[in-house]
């Protein structure tokens, strides 16, 4: 995993294209243990870095959330990051590596560049809501790439299930935090095992709710479900993609 995380600070923000928005959560993995549970320096590593990455975007989107009223998508979103930061957690005790978050509280981080990261973003996020937006979309872009560069270190089945989850639910963070961009802001209405995506064009005259079909993933003790306008049904069982 490229741990230059700063290469996003100079992400391109015009011409962002309206569409429905969308995120998911991971479950932690429930799949079956592997008989070897050895793995590389490399994939222990990255293993370590996903999770403080994933903590530091939970802890900066709760902070949004909470200095812009509750705003959505970071509201939601913030749950979203801690199933996908419990997720690596489950991956961290099952190869015994060193969990970096324990003991520190929400904003402080072992991973010296996720800490000015953080406080980086955390200070663009407090000049406006739209910069907020743009500060969602630049992490979610780090993520992406981040994920994709660990995903071609890790061999093991279940390190690559939940990495494939965690960039769907970057990829879903990332069209949510779009649309708020371009001014339709999405939120999660969730009717037990169902939910709606309701998409409100802000400063405009257009209101609009989509549905659309969910995608569940899983391979382990119990079937899952996804969101992507609606709840869908999840082919297999365990490691679903759910919210």
């Amino acid at each position: 995993m490229s741990k230059n995380i700063f290469r996003t600070a100079a992400i391109t923000l015009g011409g962002l294209a309206v569409a429905a928005g969308a995120w998911t959560a991971v479950a932690a993995p429930r799949d079956t243990v592997p008989a070897d549970t050895t793995i590389s320096a490399a994939v222990a590593s990255d293993l370590a870095f996903s999770r403080d990455e994933e903590r530091m975007a939970r802890d900066l989107y709760a902070a949004i959330a909470a200095q812009y009223g509750n705003a959505a998508p970071f509201s939601m979103i913030t749950t979203s990051e801690q199933r996908h930061y419990d997720a690596i957690g489950v991956l961290l005790t099952r190869y015994g590596v060193a969990d970096p978050s324990t003991g520190k509280a929400p904003g402080s981080y072992a991973n010296a560049e996720i800490q000015k990261l953080y406080d980086t973003l955390l200070a663009q996020s407090k000049t406006s809501l739209a910069e907020a937006y743009k500060v969602g979309i630049a992490v979610e872009n780090r993520d992406i790439a981040d994920v994709k560069d660990a995903m071609n270190t890790a061999t093991q089945a279940d390190i690559d299930r939940v990495y494939g989850n965690l960039l769907n639910g970057s990829e879903m963070h990332l069209q949510a935090f779009t649309d708020a961009a371009n001014g339709v802001v999405t939120t999660h209405v969730e009717d037990g095992a169902r939910g709606g995506m309701n998409r409100t064009t802000t400063g405009g005259a257009t209101t609009g709710t989509g549905m659309g079909n969910g995608v569940g993933v899983g391979n382990g003790g119990r079937g899952g479900y996804g969101m992507n306008g609606a709840a869908g049904n999840g082919a297999g069982n365990g490691n679903c993609v759910t919210e």
